[in-house]
């Protein structure tokens, strides 16, 4: 069975979801350590919002081939 562009793009979230879950991690370690971090950490962690984004789309695409077949 060869992977749609649903499956495909599914697969990228996922990618994404975690690079975006390992920023927000990043991003609360100034709430429990003296660490001082930039703020860019927080924009980052908007990843995590855009990769579950991705898999979402993905996956209405990916039924959607499906359904068609």
């Amino acid at each position: 069975m060869n992977p749609t562009k649903g499956d495909q793009l599914m697969r990228y979230g996922a990618i994404v979801l975690v690079l975006g879950m390992i920023c927000t991690a990043i991003a609360i370690l100034p709430l429990f350590t003296d660490l001082n971090l930039p703020s860019i950490w927080w924009g980052l962690s908007m990843l995590t919002g855009l990769g579950l984004g991705m898999i979402l789309v993905g996956l209405r695409r990916s039924a959607k081939s499906r359904s068609s077949l």
